[in-house]
């Protein structure tokens, strides 16, 4: 239990001990006080009253007569309706830091749990390079990844690789025309190949015969297509790999959906459609699923009238396969497949109604761009290769200038983890349902809500212990008289929230609350150390002052990595 869920409990425990409030009651309806308030927990008396058919404010008066502050209670007031409760904060400031100097990097994890997570991100199709639609999927999927991981869930990740789709048809149909290797990065080379067959059918559509033809071949089982198709996938996967290395975002696993097209996974599911007389629609070889009991009017196709399959069928498959695999099931996808997900979790629901109860999908809005809208058909997009070059090449730029100092490969150092920073940040900060204006330049600036101020905060928290000297090996005795300012007491108090927001974080499946915890963190430390000393202060002044220097550099490190962003110790 943390020091400051131990108050929460002394709370409870003394309304039971003096005045015999039910503690589900207590539990139930202790909340935090509104800003204006200067009470730690506040106890509203409209439940209970309602039960004792008393007036709350009247009622307030009296249990507060019979309350006396234990452990870590220093004072209780009454105001109209509220029992406002006074935490000691000499005792509960010196509890708060040390759990931070003793926990370290594991500050605010959760309890080890036994249940698996499966979290698909990033899956984007492989006829390109990544573009910064999949950039916020990839940073919203790792933070989740590491957000759960850090509240005790076993969390695995997972790309789904979309290789027998129409658009490998194509890239495969201009390769077996011309044949050759890549000779740029892959993912790009393939993008080549898929805009060119594009062009090519676009001025003879007779050609969109040849790709038909193709993936019959492929789902026929013809070794020479498949081989094809591999290689082709395979060179973008090896392309998108190495953008994703760039980032700092590992995926457990890479599934290629013809690992069910290919198997019987797809015709299970098929057969047991075609079973389901409320759902299954059978046209010849066309399979379609009806979905007018859930509100949707238009059809869920799942195979073509060739009898080929179509995504939505070997989507099913796949989801199959990942609900025998994990106890929960998280999808980032762009809010553009809204509505395909209202058909695919709804079909879902029928075949597979429990472990659909502990699947969701976290939606997320793609960013404006001044550039415009992204096409890989047409081949007009922005990279996210060619976002973290200009990222890098402005981020350079600044660090010449704020820190003229340092080498030439430290600079270059602080510049890649800084432009990576900076935009995985951006992506994150806001809620994944909100878009927002994007702009590199903004995302780099050293001052406000950006990664770069956050990532200075924790080299300024870090700069501070170096010159100070002590290594905190051991923890040190910690008086918590000796932080009795607004400005130190308002940080510990920060920092006491933070396994809340952990909690919330994983339990939303949102990973803002994250950065805008961070965030807040770091513009309270500037403030603090703005008026106040610390390497300058008294000896026993300046010995807790840099423990809790301490303590906002650990959870500043802690909450920068749960976004996947490095904390660098120079800048």
């Amino acid at each position: 239990m943390s020091p400051y869920d131990q108050f929460k409990q002394d709370v409870i425990d003394v309304l039971w001990k003096f005045a015999k409030v039910d503690p589900v009651d207590s539990e139930k309806t202790l909340e935090k006080p509104p800003s204006g308030v200067d009470a730690d927990i506040s106890f509203p008396c409209f439940l209970i009253a309602r039960k004792q058919n008393k007036h709350p404010a009247q009622l307030a008066k009296e249990i507060s007569k019979k309350l006396k502050p234990e452990g870590l209670i220093k004072d209780i007031k009454v105001s109209d309706a509220y029992i406002n409760f006074y935490a000691d904060w000499n005792k509960l400031s010196a509890l708060i830091l040390e759990e931070v100097l003793l926990s370290g990097d594991k500050y605010g994890c959760g309890a080890k749990k036994s249940q698996k997570v499966l979290v698909e991100h990033t899956s984007a199709n492989p006829d390109g390079p990544l573009h910064i639609g999949h950039f916020r999927n990839s940073v919203i999927g790792d933070s989740l990844a590491k957000i759960l991981s850090f509240y005790g869930y076993n969390v695995k990740t997972e790309f789904l690789v979309n290789d027998t789709g129409r658009q490998i048809g194509i890239a495969a149909m201009e390769y077996l025309k011309h044949d050759g290797k890549p000779d740029k990065k892959p993912d790009w080379w393939v993008l080549d190949l898929y805009v060119k067959g594009n062009r090519e059918i676009e001025k003879n559509p007779k050609l969109e015969e040849e790709v038909k033809e193709l993936m019959r071949r492929f789902e026929s089982g013809d070794k020479e297509v498949q081989e094809v198709y591999s290689f082709i996938v395979d060179n973008c996967l090896e392309g998108h790999k190495e953008t994703l290395k760039r980032l700092g975002i590992k995926i457990d696993a890479f599934v290629k959906e013809s690992k069910f097209l290919l198997s019987e996974s797809v015709k299970r599911i098929l057969e047991e459609i075609k079973k389901r007389v409320d759902i299954g629609r059978v046209d010849g070889e066309r399979v379609w699923v009806d979905l007018s009991q859930f509100g949707i009017k238009r059809e869920f196709t799942l195979t073509r009238s060739d009898g080929t399959s179509i995504y939505p069928l070997r989507d099913l498959a796949y989801h199959a396969d990942k609900f025998s695999r994990a106890d929960i099931n998280i999808n980032v996808i762009g809010t553009d497949q809204k509505f395909y997900f209202k058909q695919l979790t709804s079909v879902l629901s029928l075949l597979y109604p429990e472990k659909t109860k502990n699947y969701t999908v976290v939606f997320y809005e793609f960013l404006l761009l001044p550039e415009g809208s992204m096409s890989t058909r047409k081949g007009k997009f922005i990279s996210v290769d060619e976002l973290l070059d200009r990222a890098e090449s402005v981020a350079k730029k600044v660090v010449e200038e704020k820190m003229p100092q340092y080498s030439k490969a430290l600079k270059d150092k602080i510049a890649k983890v800084v432009s990576v920073g900076a935009l995985k940040y951006a992506m994150i900060k806001v809620s994944p349902e909100k878009t927002y204006a994007f702009s590199v330049e903004d995302t780099l600036k050293f001052d406000g809500d950006t990664a770069p101020y956050i990532q200075y905060t924790h080299a300024r928290a870090s700069s501070i212990l170096r010159k100070s000297g002590v290594s905190f090996e051991k923890t040190p005795k910690i008086d918590g008289s000796l932080l009795t300012h607004e400005k130190e007491r308002a940080i510990i108090r920060h920092i006491a929230d933070f396994s809340n927001v952990v909690k919330t974080s994983a339990e939303n499946y949102r990973p803002h609350y994250i950065a805008n915890y961070i965030y807040k963190l770091a513009s309270l430390f500037n403030d603090f150390y703005q008026e106040l000393p610390v390497l300058k202060a008294e000896e026993k002044v300046k010995t807790a002052r840099l423990v809790l220097v301490k303590a906002v550099q650990t959870v500043l490190k802690i909450g920068l990595n749960l976004l996947g962003i490095e904390a660098p110790e120079k800048m």
